[in-house]
């Protein structure tokens, strides 16, 4: 039975800005992507089993079929391709569920690019329409690296790679859905906003230290959602 494992990263948002509310309701954003070295392990299986798709991880607390982002990317690929053989998935969890890292959207872009080295016919579908489909942020997690966002995130510039540089990420005990941190926005925090453009973030990379770069318009409204995050925001200023 063929297999590939592969490494899901964590990401942050080096910056984000929101530039407005869109017709269709979402927000239209601009934002710098950054994977991490922090990662989900993701182990892809074909062969003829009785199920069509299984999916297990080693979090009991993740849904573990349709409601998992990983298993709608395997059933996506299958939709797709009529007698496509059966797919495993196991997921080894390691980024945090609910922190904003995008370990769930890492997850289905790792499930996607191990099916595309698994079968040409995979490789030959537009991977990343699939992925829009999925999330917003899913289809960064197909290339990686550090990356200029807009749209809804999904439309992606590559950048160079951001320098090397060691980040601490912390997260309070408490979740924080992202759907409510943006229903929480103020007339204000919305915008709208002009586009600062993916060239002048190539030079903002190049100019200076990865922390200098940070910002995020989604900060406010979550400090005054969840005191933890508030708390841990004061201690760290």
């Amino acid at each position: 039975m063929p297999s590939i494992t592969l490494a899901a990263p964590a990401k942050i948002n080096l910056a984000l800005e929101i530039l407005g509310r869109r017709a269709d309701g979402y927000h239209a954003i601009e934002t710098v992507f950054q994977t991490l070295e922090l990662c989900d392990r993701v182990t892809i299986s074909l062969g003829d089993g009785p199920e069509p798709l299984r999916l297990t991880c080693s979090d009991p607390t993740l849904p573990a079929e349709g409601g998992n982002l990983a298993w709608k990317a395997a059933a996506a690929v299958r939709a797709r391709i009529s007698g496509f053989p059966s797919i495993a998935v196991d997921l080894v969890k390691r980024v945090p569920h609910g922190a904003g890292l995008g370990g769930g959207s890492s997850d289905a872009a790792a499930v996607l690019r191990g099916l595309a080295r698994l079968d040409p016919r995979v490789a030959a579908l537009d991977l990343a329409a699939i992925a829009a489909d999925l999330g917003s942020d899913v289809p960064f997690f197909l290339v990686g690296g550090s990356a200029h966002a807009t749209g809804r995130g999904e439309e992606l510039t590559p950048l160079p790679d951001a320098p090397m540089s060691a980040i601490t990420v912390l997260m309070p005990a408490a979740e924080l859905p992202t759907p409510a941190v943006y229903r929480e926005l103020t007339d204000a925090e919305r915008g709208p906003r002009p586009l600062v453009g993916s060239a002048r973030w190539r030079d903002r990379l190049a100019a200076g230290p990865v922390h200098s770069l940070a910002s995020n318009r989604l900060t406010a409204p979550a400090r005054r959602l969840c005191p933890a995050v508030a708390a841990l925001l004061d201690h760290l200023e």
